[in-house]
């Protein structure tokens, strides 16, 4: 009789990809920066959203698919789909653009989730943190990640510059206050048809 126990194993639905993007790959995502208009970050699956600085202080901008960012979205591609083999097995068709986050001293984005609750065809299945900034630049800035269930008991992560961590995107999730320092990061959603 066949085994399938491989077929069985329990997925983690987390996953920390240590210096992905070298420093020098780093450097050409933050180049970019230049080239992009920030706002501040808001509260709500609206476009429109909210403003809200006690939940959410962050300044953002969003980074689209073009000659410049091509590479970009090419190796993050690759990488998802091996991460999302290994850890997720969703059922996935694409990323939306990245988001380009900036948290100085004093920002901070409180506990939420990515998944949107309301009823869209396709929906927000793993979400990714790609980390621009070296860890000995500021302190604070934590990302905090309730993996197991207990919002008492969170990953907490300062990962070294290049990392990309993944997790579902239903998963709680914080970024602590920036106590000094910038702290930036590219966000990624990885969207799949929803299925049910």
């Amino acid at each position: 009789m066949p085994s399938f126990s491989k077929y069985m194993r329990e997925l983690p639905q987390f996953n920390v990809v240590e210096n992905y993007f070298t420093p020098e790959e780093v450097d050409r995502i933050n180049d970019l920066e230049e080239l992009q208009e920030f706002t501040e970050g808001k509260v709500g699956f609206d476009k429109s959203g909210t403003t809200h600085k006690e939940t959410r202080d962050s300044h953002i901008s969003w980074l689209f698919l073009n000659n410049d960012s091509r590479w970009i979205f090419d190796k993050f591609n690759w990488l998802t789909a091996q991460v999302n083999h290994s850890h997720f097995m969703q059922n996935i068709d694409g990323f939306e653009a990245f988001q380009y986050t900036k948290y100085s001293k004093n920002q901070h984005y409180t506990w939420h989730f990515d998944y949107e609750p309301r009823f869209n065809k396709f929906e927000r299945k793993i979400s990714a943190v790609v980390i621009l900034t070296d860890p000995k630049k500021y302190t604070g800035g934590e990302l905090e990640i309730v993996t197991n269930g207990n919002i008492e008991k969170p990953q907490i992560l300062k990962p070294n510059i290049g990392t990309v961590v993944f997790f579902a995107s239903w998963m709680p999730h914080r970024v602590a206050p920036v106590k000094s320092g910038v702290r930036k990061s590219l966000v990624a959603w990885v969207m799949g048809e929803r299925s049910c």
